[in-house]
């Protein structure tokens, strides 16, 4: 298991406030944390609730996709 930031791709999180782009971050719970993210594809929003992959973390905010 890698630490740090770095680690943090490939993990799994739950949105805990929708996530939509950049000018308005959401937020997700991931190893027991709570980060600002943003979506990895824009115009997208993912809603409260769904499960999520952190693909990159940019500047302290993950990226992330939904896993469905």
């Amino acid at each position: 298991m890698l630490n740090g930031v770095s680690g943090m791709i490939g993990e799994t999180a739950v949105v805990t406030k929708k996530v939509t782009d950049r000018h308005q971050p959401g937020s997700v719970l991931t190893r027991g944390e709570e980060w600002y993210a943003v979506s990895l594809f824009p115009g997208t929003t993912i809603a409260k609730g769904t499960t999520v992959v952190v693909a990159d973390v940019d500047r302290g905010l993950l990226v992330v996709y939904p896993t469905d």
